[in-house]
Order: structure tokens, then sequence, then C-alpha cells
């Protein structure tokens, strides 16, 4: 295989070399340009300057994303400063109900993931890996809890996927190693806008192992096909009010075998398909969101290749439906209000089939309701007071588990000059259980536990931004104190879900620097120390370590005429696997590395390349297996596409 991708490369850069220079300036026409003011829609609910914002955030525009060597939004974030990501399979893929996660600041489930505003969570699940960079217009990252303005799950911070109102009139295809295939569709006008992508792998051998160093019993997965597919369609009915629905498809199939015998042991087919249809409507003062959302994950296989065995088919269907509404009242020049309902509705359907019988668990449902307010009061023209509060409170809950919740913020800005800022900032946030935790589905199950309790976090940050000629500086520190975390146990073959504690603290600097018309590049370092509280497990107790300790995070790009190329890398070191029947222990760093390279030899057409993992390091990219067990990042691996755009 290696021989496979030397050559394959090799050709591509004979290809993409050998045309590189001369010609007119494509790039420069055809890309937005990156300026280091960046807008920020998502911190407060209203359009701000990023150095005015009260917060730790990172934007991610369509060009980075691009120089990044990101194919989905997944990948995109897996990068950032201050979050870490668990996957199982090539691009972020789910691995059974076991779906990619994106973790900020060391919270696991404290992600709150929006499309165009509208929540993308369903019962801790979200499809993100099959979201295709060509749809997304930028991506909003709030590092911090966000209760206040959006409610549950979103305690460590919010992910806003923001997609493009019009389609990029263009067809691209691309090949690659290990199987891949890229296509990618969109089409439309100022009104309409179309876009099908679908990206596929082929066999990938040994992604994991389930013990270090192995025994007789311990086994590995490999992937037999991967498949991830998306259906975009919107519609701007007016230049306030537009509609947008997506398809967002991943599965996968894979088998494992005995890593010392060799020996076939299983096989699963596996995919989690959602459904998001969304209605937005925003003015100068009044915004509106509603939404419809569901997912549906499945696995089944057996204990012989291609023999289906009911006994190992899992299905769960989760629905969310809802409306958020928010005003802007402006009391003052200095004054504005904000104020908002939010109104939504949450279904849960496991299905479990055993033997030759269907076994349906209890459908599950409530009603979530919230107000809230925030009031942003300038002061003098360098000094800026943000307050809010957010009630919540459910009702109908199936089993009469009903919880209510009030959480309050405040946020201080004091401008020294226009381009240069330091804030200090105080948020309770919450997370109400999930029916996935209080019911746990699968073949192993769980034991269900109706009376967890919701979890309530506060979230401390002191931080400064400055924009200095070309270079953006940002430093924050940060705290965060979680009580009655919700965490998972694994006792006598049976899933438990206990409430416990969570505690942060760190630092997080970044600088970005647009040098040149040519060049630009970002470097962050987050340091913190993440931790749980585990009490009453006789395999492990007291303060637990999680995720790692240290991250370095740079890229660089670079574009000259015709030709555009990127580097990518994120560092992560003194981590720990905290798997949830043993102690925490420390495993190897990861490093994760991407280059991309594009040629335009006129307006209409593109050549590009796509190399991950460029160093080819067997990295664990898994934070809780058991065992010193581990989920392999996919081995060196490269996509070369073209587009043409019409």
């Amino acid at each position: 295989m290696k021989s496979n991708f030397s050559k394959g490369l090799l050709m591509t850069a004979l290809i993409t070399g050998s045309v590189i220079w001369g010609g007119t300036n494509v790039f420069a026409e055809e890309l937005q340009e990156y300026t280091l003011d960046q807008m920020v829609v998502t911190a407060t609910r209203t359009e701000k300057r990023d150095v005015d914002v009260p917060a730790s955030t990172e934007i991610l525009t369509h060009d980075k994303i691009l120089a990044s060597g990101a194919t989905n939004a997944m990948e995109a974030l897996s990068k950032v400063n201050g979050l870490e990501f668990k996957s199982y399979f090539p691009g972020g893929s789910a691995m059974t109900t076991m779906t990619p996660e994106i973790n900020i600041r060391g919270l696991s489930t404290g992600t709150l993931v929006l499309v165009n505003g509208n929540p993308l969570n369903l019962n801790n699940k979200y499809v993100i890996d099959a979201i295709p960079v060509e749809s997304i217009e930028k991506i909003e990252i709030i590092k911090g809890g966000g209760s206040i303005l959006y409610g549950s799950e979103a305690m460590a911070g919010v992910v806003n996927i923001i997609t493009k109102k019009t389609a990029n009139n263009s067809v691209s295809i691309g090949y690659g190693n290990y199987g891949q295939q890229k296509y990618n569709v969109s089409a439309g006008n100022d009104k309409l806008k179309v876009n099908y992508d679908l990206k596929k792998w082929g066999e990938v051998n040994n992604l994991s192992a389930s013990a270090n160093p192995p025994t007789s019993s311990a086994y590995q997965y490999s992937q037999d096909r991967n498949h991830k597919e998306n259906i975009g369609i919107g519609y701007n009915i007016t230049d306030n009010l537009s509609f947008e629905y997506n398809h967002l498809d991943s599965s996968v199939d894979y088998h494992r075998n005995k890593i010392i015998s060799n020996a076939f042991e299983q096989w699963r087919e596996t995919y989690t398909k959602q459904d998001l249809f969304q209605l937005n409507y925003n003015s100068d003062s009044v915004k509106a969101h509603m939404w419809y959302t569901q997912n549906k994950i499945n696995y089944y296989g057996g204990s012989k290749p291609g023999v289906y065995t009911k006994s190992t088919l899992t299905e769960t269907k989760n629905a969310t439906y809802g409306l958020d509404v928010q005003k802007d009242i402006s009391l003052s020049e200095k004054s504005l209000l904000t104020v908002g309902a939010n109104a939504k509705k949450e279904k849960y359907e496991p299905q479990i089939i055993k033997g030759n019988s269907a076994k349906t668990s209890d459908k599950k449902e409530r009603n979530q309701f919230a107000v809230f307010a925030q009031l942003d009061q300038k002061f003098t023209d360098n000094d800026n007071l943000i307050i809010g509060g957010r009630g919540t409170w459910t009702s109908g809950s199936t089993n009469g588990e009903e919880y209510d919740d009030f959480s309050a913020s405040a946020q201080y800005v004091h401008k020294f000059n226009e381009d240069k800022s330091v804030y200090i900032s105080v948020g309770q946030s919450f997370i109400m259980p999930s029916f996935s935790q209080m019911y746990p589905s699968g073949v192993a199950a769980g034991a269900p536990n109706p009376n967890l309790k919701p979890q309530k976090g506060t979230n401390y940050e002191l931080g400064y931004k400055e924009i200095a000629g070309n270079h953006l500086w940002k430093v924050a520190l940060f705290k965060m104190n979680v009580k009655d975390n919700i965490t998972a146990s694994w006792k006598n073959e049976v899933w438990n879900y206990k409430n416990t504690d969570f505690k942060n603290v760190g630092l997080e600097a970044s600088l970005a620097v647009d040098a040149s018309d040519k060049f630009s590049y970002d470097i962050g370092l987050t340091v913190h120390n993440p931790k749980n509280k585990i009490e009453n497990e006789p395999s492990k107790k007291g303060w637990q370590r999680k995720f790692g300790k240290y991250q370095v995070k740079s890229g660089v790009e670079y574009k000259l005429d015709k030709f555009r190329a990127g580097f990518s890398g994120s560092y992560v070191w003194d981590r720990y696997s905290s798997p949830s029947s043993k102690e925490s222990y420390k495993i190897k760093p990861y490093f994760l590395t991407t280059f991309t390279a594009a040629y335009a030899p006129d307006k209409n057409s593109e050549f590009s390349l796509i190399v991950d993992n460029v160093l080819n390091r067997n990295d664990n990219l898994s934070n809780t297996m058991s065992d010193h067990g581990a989920y392999y990042a996919t081995p060196t691996n490269f996509l070369v596409s073209y587009t043409y755009k019409f």
C-alpha cells in the first residue's frame, strides 16, 4: 500500500507541478480574502466584531477550511485549538451507536452543534461527518458555557455551522488510495440551491486493538466499506426568509478478528442517518428558527461472514422539533435588550431484537420550554456590560421526570482602543439528562436511572484580544466546575449512568497572521487539566484525568497566482484515557497532519490534492478504551480531485 501511495502521490505532484507557474491570478479573484477582523453572530446572538466579543472564539471561513485539507465539518473541527475529537473509522465515521464527538475544553457531551442556529444534537448524537466542505460558508466556535442563549447541551461551548446561501454551480470528482471516491454536484441561482455529496472509502485493515499487549481473546477491527452521503436543498423565499433541508447519511461495514490467531469473530453493518428541516427568518430586529430533525441509528451483523443474526440488531430513533424566536429592542443608543423564547418536543424510540421476536422499548417524550433575556449595556465608548438569564422547564414527560433550571451570566468588556480589548465572563450552564442516559438501549442495554439530575456548571473566563496590524492575538484563562456531570460506567456487562463532578482550569493562546496577500499562518496553544470525580466505584475512585493536557495547533497557507497550498497540524500530549470501568491511564500523544495543494488553470477549473496523516503515524484517537486498547488513525492517504465551475 505504501508503494501505491508513493506512486500516486508522485504522479499527482508531476501533474500539478508541471503547470504551476504562469497565468492569471485566478485564486485572488475566486477565493474570499482572509481578514483578521471577523464578524461573529453566535456568541451574543447579535453581530459583533470578534475583538468585541467577551468569549473565546474561533471562526473557520470556507477558505480556511479548504486550506486545512478537511473534506467535512468533523475534520474541520478536529484541529481547532482547545478541541479534541473521538473518532472510530476514517473521516470521523461512527461505530454502531458510538458516534464521533467534539469535546470543548475536555467536557464530554458538552458541545451544542447548530446548523444555521438550529440544533443538530439528538440524545448527544450528531452526524457532522457527512456535512461537506462545499456547502459550508463558515463555522463559528464559541468556547465556554452558552446555555443562557442556547439552552441545554451548550455547557462547554457551541459550534454553529453556517451554510452557503447560494450554490457553487460546480461539479467535482475525486479518487484516492484505500478505495476513496468523492462526487459533489452543486447547482442553483439566487433563490434555489441543490447540493449532492458522496464520499466512499474501501477496505482499511487493523484500525483498532482491544488490548495492548494482546491476549488470546483480544481482537482488532477492520473496515470493509465506508459511505457518506449528503443531500442539501435550500430556497430563499424572501431576502429575510429561507428554507433548508439536509439529509446526512454515514454508514460503515466492518469486521473483527482475534489479534493473535487472526480468526474471524464478528461482522457489523451500521448506519447513522439524520434529516434536518429548517425555516429561518432574519431581519434587523427579529430572528426566528423553526426546525424538525430526526435520526436513526442502526446496526446488525453476526458471528459468520454474511450471516445475519437477529440477536445483534439494535435500532434507535430520535426526533426533535421546535421554535426559537428572539427580538432585539433598542432601549437607547447604548442599550440593546434581546428577549426570546424557545419551545421543543423530544422523542426517543429504541428497538432491540432478541432471538426471533422484536422487543420495542417504551417510547419516551417530553416538552421543553425556555425564556431568556440579555441586556447589552454600553456605559462609555470603551466599557460594555452584558447580563443575561434563562429559565427552562420540562412538561409532558412520559414517565413523569420533570426538570426546571434558571441560569444567569455576566460579561464585561473594556476596550483600550478600536482593536484591543480585555473581558471577564461568568456564566452558569446546564444539561438536561437525555433519554439515552436515563434509559440506555442496545444489545448490552443498560440499567435505567430515571433519577439522574441535570448537570449544572459554572464557567469563569478572563480574556484579551488585539489586532495589531496584520497580527491577531488572543489569550484566555478559564475555569470550569460542573456538578452532577453524567458519566457512564460498565459493570457486570451493563451500562450504568451516574452523576459525578467535573472540573477544569486552563490557558488558551493563539496568534493569526495575515502576512501578505500570498501568505498567512496561525498557531494556538492550550494547557488545561480536565478531571472527573468518581465515587462509589470499586474499580476507580477520586479525581480521574481526561483527554490531553497540552495541545499545539498550527496551520499555514500560501497562494501564488493559480496555485495554493496549505499545511495543518495538531499535536496533543500528556494524554489520558478514561475508560468506563478502570482507572485512567496515560496514552501516547497524537499528531494530526494534513497537506493540501490546488492548481486552477482557468477560472472554471481546479485540480486539488489532499494528503492526510502525512507522517503516517499510528496514533490512538480514542480516549475511553480499556485494557490499553486503541482506535487508530487511518494510515497516510491521499485524495486527488477535479472541480469544474459552470
